[in-house]
């Protein structure tokens, strides 16, 4: 059932896109549409072909990948344990909660400016806006997981003697895990959505970089093309987070609690 289910997904999706591509390329070639504006997909096509061919295409790729993977993993890095230990401490957390608030409303393109004064044009401010943009939500969503552990499982593990470190590892943690798991994915997209930003103003390589030099030179294929890679790694690596995501979601539905 479920591999009929997929070849239908896959068969609707293979078909509203030919028809859409297929749309597109009839209205330019009938003139409907003008191609300085917009290029035909058969010229984005071999556009892309043809920089995949010189190397240059993957040289962009690796470098928003590179940027974007330092700055989501340093987000984690920070967000998770900073998270465990607010959601752990209610009175720290009513401390510093109005701070966070006002920093996290702040959109991370608008902080770029400063984050160039400070550390320069490179890779520095790119990482930190790209890490800024995944932050808060990954962090937001610890300090829920963590208030969302169920009291009964608590007092489980108290009664067997357990200990806060055990509380921790045994219960909060793995309870905590899938909406972690969603705050991830969350930050992802927002840390997608930054890099292109912070590539245009802040980098000399990268798709977003490639993106505004073909704006600057009216290359409309070259944008369709960087266009349609940074949709694409974006899905790919959206539908990995989400596996996991699942994977996590069933588990705690199998129970979590494994104290002995």
């Amino acid at each position: 059932v479920s591999g009929k289910a997929l070849s239908e997904r896959l068969y609707k999706s293979f078909l509203a896109w030919s028809l859409f591509i297929g749309l597109w390329e009839w209205s330019l070639y009938t003139g409907i549409l003008k191609s300085m504006l917009l290029a035909p997909p058969t010229v984005i096509i071999e556009k892309m072909l043809y920089f995949l061919e010189k190397g240059y295409l993957q040289i962009n790729i690796a470098a928003s990948l590179g940027r974007f993977f330092a700055g989501f993993v340093i987000a984690i890095l920070i967000a998770i344990p900073l998270g465990l230990i607010l959601g752990l401490f209610k009175r720290l957390y009513e401390w510093i909660s109005p701070l966070l608030n006002f920093i996290r409303l702040i959109p991370p393109p608008a902080i770029l400016p400063f984050a160039i004064i400070l550390l320069g044009i490179g890779e520095s401010p790119a990482v930190f806006v790209i890490a800024l943009g995944s932050f808060f939500p990954i962090l937001m969503n610890t300090v829920q997981g963590v208030k969302e552990t169920e009291t009964i499982h608590l007092e489980v593990v108290k009664t067997m003697g357990g200990n806060r470190v055990d509380l921790i590892r045994h219960v909060i943690f793995p309870s905590a895990i899938p909406t972690v798991m969603t705050g991830i994915r969350i930050g992802f997209g927002i840390g997608w959505l930054v890099l292109v930003s912070s590539e245009v103003v802040a980098a000399d390589s990268g798709l977003g970089f490639m993106l505004e030099g073909a704006r600057n030179l009216l290359e409309t294929p070259t944008i369709f093309v960087g266009m349609t890679t940074i949709c694409i790694l974006g899905l790919m690596i959206d539908v990995f987070l989400k596996r996991i995501e699942r994977f996590f979601i069933l588990r705690k539905g199998g129970g979590y609690l494994t104290y002995n």
